[in-house]
């Protein structure tokens, strides 16, 4: 697989000189991102993207990995699910600027695309390192203030995209990667495989890929929805359940005593 590094212009066309103009009281971070996306993606960190391919040879070609990471860190500040996200990089020249696709009049991903690059970067460890260069960048250049970051940024992505799932991924999707994230932290506390917890907290659902999938209804039937939301509630996903697991029980030695 052909790992392609993702080298848009750094100065500014005259275009995008007038668009960033009108991003000087509003979005500024998209402005920010483009004079400095050179600086956030450079050749080291695009490295470490690279290798979270494999190089065998085998597999389609990946899109740029920094593209990827950028229109994650663009989709996590204006708050849009996947499928808004490839829509504005046909119809919002603020992204196509960011994303070095001005005139595209077809989407540099698909959909699939970006909620595997997701997936991939957090296997990888480096969901949060893309956070963390942005903010030491605006640290660094002054050009856009940091300490808006947690706000608009952060706290965005973590609740969502960089950290959750996939295209726009449904409600329910959405409330079971959380929900797996609680588990996974209850099974460390109690020395338990993610199995052992779900099987003991009633919630078996956990341990399917997809929620929706697993409840296995027409989710165009009203009836049938309501029914799945209910199971959905019965089966007790919610952090609660784990809470009153954990709760009476003395964390492991490793953790009661460091």
């Amino acid at each position: 697989m052909t790992i392609a590094r993702w080298t848009p212009p750094v100065a500014p066309t005259r275009q995008e000189q007038f668009i960033l103009k009108r991003l000087g009281r509003v979005r500024k971070l998209l402005g920010f991102l483009r004079l400095h996306r050179h600086e956030l993606f450079d050749a080291a960190f695009q490295d470490d993207l690279a290798a979270m391919y494999r190089t065998t040879g085998a597999g389609k070609e990946a899109r740029p990995p920094a593209m990827l990471a950028m229109a994650m860190l663009v989709q996590g500040y204006l708050g849009i699910s996947d499928a808004e996200m490839i829509e504005l990089t046909v119809l919002d020249l603020r992204v196509q600027m960011v994303l070095g696709c001005l005139g595209a009049e077809e989407p540099p991903f698909s959909q699939g695309v970006l909620q595997e690059f997701r997936e991939r970067l957090i296997a990888a460890n480096l969901d949060r390192r893309v956070l963390e260069r942005t903010v030491e960048l605006a640290k660094a250049t002054q050009a856009f203030d940091h300490r808006k970051l947690p706000k608009t940024l952060r706290v965005a992505i973590d609740s969502s995209p960089l950290e959750g799932a996939g295209r726009v991924e449904d409600t329910f999707n959405l409330l079971a990667h959380a929900a797996r994230n609680v588990l996974r932290c209850a099974a460390g506390l109690l020395g338990w495989t993610d199995e052992q917890v779900c099987r003991e907290a009633g919630i078996p659902l956990l341990l399917e890929s997809s929620i929706k999938r697993a409840l296995d209804i027409d989710w165009n039937d009203a009836v049938e929805k309501t029914e799945a939301i209910t199971t959905f509630w019965l089966g007790q996903i919610t952090n609660q359940t784990l809470a009153h697991m954990i709760e009476p029980r003395s964390p492991p030695s490793r953790i009661a005593h460091p």
